[in-house]
């Protein structure tokens, strides 16, 4: 080492190891740099920070067009009875509905109201009824229902035969007009009433209907 090597002076030579010396720490120093960002970015994120993912909710354009396109049932449609070949039978009592109506539910005393009988038909198929004159009936009692005061039957005549086929559903009705008065079998001396809540009722073929209150003033 303390020999010349070379044409120039020895304190050349030694500048020249000190710059390749100098040269070789700065590339170790940038090689562990490059080494320490790699494995730097390389690190997983810690568990804490990760952020939390849940799955996206539908939106109301995707849930609307969902729901109006769902198919649907429809409803079964009702089946209607065949009737059986031949004439209609005769109606039985329990498929057939008798109602008494009265014109105005309050009259002033001395004018007529009027009374209607409606007869029809609830069972699912057509029946043959007899409904004529002589099997129909109007009675006006007290209001207790205790005292028979008047009857389509004792003054009205009461003949006439009605064999009706009666849908289902159809409906007859009958209507006469009562002058306020009492009456007695054979049309025999009458009195008219007086003002007070009083019960009408009809009847066909004795199958009754219920009561109906109406009011003379």
């Amino acid at each position: 080492m303390t020999q010349r090597t070379g044409p120039h002076p020895r304190s050349v030579y030694w500048r020249r190891r000190a710059v390749a010396v100098a040269g070789a720490v700065a590339a170790l120093v940038a090689a562990v740099w490059a080494a320490g960002a790699l494995l730097g970015h390389g690190d997983p994120a810690p568990v804490g920070a990760l952020p939390r993912s849940s799955p996206p909710e539908p939106s109301r354009t995707s849930a609307a067009a969902s729901s109006s396109t769902s198919p649907t049932t429809p409803p079964p449609a009702p089946v209607t009875p065949t009737p059986p070949p031949g004439p209609p039978p005769p109606c039985d009592p329990a498929q057939v509905a008798v109602a008494a109506e009265v014109g105005e539910p309050s009259t002033p005393a001395g004018r007529p109201v009027r009374f209607t009988i409606v007869v029809s038909n609830t069972g699912p198929l057509p029946c043959a009824k007899e409904i004529g004159r002589h099997v129909r009936e109007l009675v006006v009692t007290s209001a207790d229902g205790a005292t028979r005061l008047w009857s389509s039957n004792d003054c009205f005549a009461t003949e006439g035969s009605e064999v009706r086929v009666m849908r289902p559903g159809e409906r007859f009705a009958y209507s006469l007009e009562w002058a306020g008065s009492t009456s007695e079998p054979g049309c025999r001396a009458h009195r008219r009433l007086g003002a007070g809540d009083y019960l009408l009722v009809a009847s066909v073929a004795g199958k009754a209907s219920d009561p109906v209150v109406f009011r003379v003033t």
